[in-house]
């Protein structure tokens, strides 16, 4: 069973590859991001895939779903910094065999790994019924993946309270432009008005800080200038 393995961490891939090896899973291909990927998938179709979160240019779920899209049969696992129901949502909506967070001790990691790779689940029940309480009671995650950053950015604001303005000052774009992007990312969201995306947000929504890794599918240039001023705005 060969593994394609992506992360934009070279040590980290590096160590992957090693121990991979070592469990006796060959190494299809090693890349950083995801466009290398799906070139490296082009020539040389993996068995299995070992998939950073989050990568140089764009989202490791998103590659994942793509992938086990185009080749059910495939063996994927989505690697995460911190495990949270929003990404286990992610992951197991994308046909994954599970989301393990790195900080677990080695042999525990290395073990769930090797399952996952040789197409066992590593859903437990209880995994699977955060997964899709998350879904039920905030909303499909993935919807923040069909929003462009400008959108991103300011719903984000929207939802801290910022007026079109506002917005507008902190972004550089015209009060209009403003008042275009929200309304998209409303329509996008599934949410009503400013009052109910900021109730979203406040409740624990898919704006909540914790998820903020589903807002970064793309670099987006402004960001921390935007939490900057929110902070000074709050």
């Amino acid at each position: 069973m060969a593994v394609g393995l992506v992360d934009g961490d070279s040590m980290r891939r590096a160590a992957w590859a090693e121990r991979l090896s070592a469990l006796g899973f060959p190494i299809a291909w090693e890349v950083a991001t995801a466009a290398e990927a799906r070139a490296a998938w082009a020539r040389h179709p993996p068995s299995a895939l070992l998939v950073a979160f989050e990568l140089p240019d764009g989202s490791g779920a998103a590659l994942l779903a793509a992938a086990i899209r185009a080749q059910p049969e495939i063996s994927g696992l989505l690697l995460v910094e911190t495990p949270h129901p929003a990404l286990e949502a992610l992951a197991w909506k994308a046909g994954a065999r599970g989301c393990l967070g790195r900080g677990q001790p080695c042999e525990r990691l290395t073990g769930a790994v090797r399952e996952a790779l040789a197409g066992m689940s590593l859903w437990t029940p209880g995994a699977v019924r955060r997964a899709q309480r998350w879904r039920a009671r905030w909303g499909d995650p993935w919807a923040a993946l069909s929003l462009s950053p400008q959108q991103r950015a300011v719903a984000w604001a929207a939802a801290h309270g910022l007026s079109n303005k506002e917005i507008a000052r902190v972004l550089g774009i015209a009060p209009e432009t403003a008042r275009t992007h929200l309304t998209r990312a409303l329509a996008r969201l599934g949410r009503v008005d400013r009052v109910d995306l900021t109730r979203w947000r406040a409740q624990g929504g898919l704006l909540d800080p914790r998820c903020a890794a589903l807002l970064e599918e793309d670099p987006l240039p402004d960001f921390w200038q935007l939490i900057e001023a929110l902070m000074g705005f709050g």
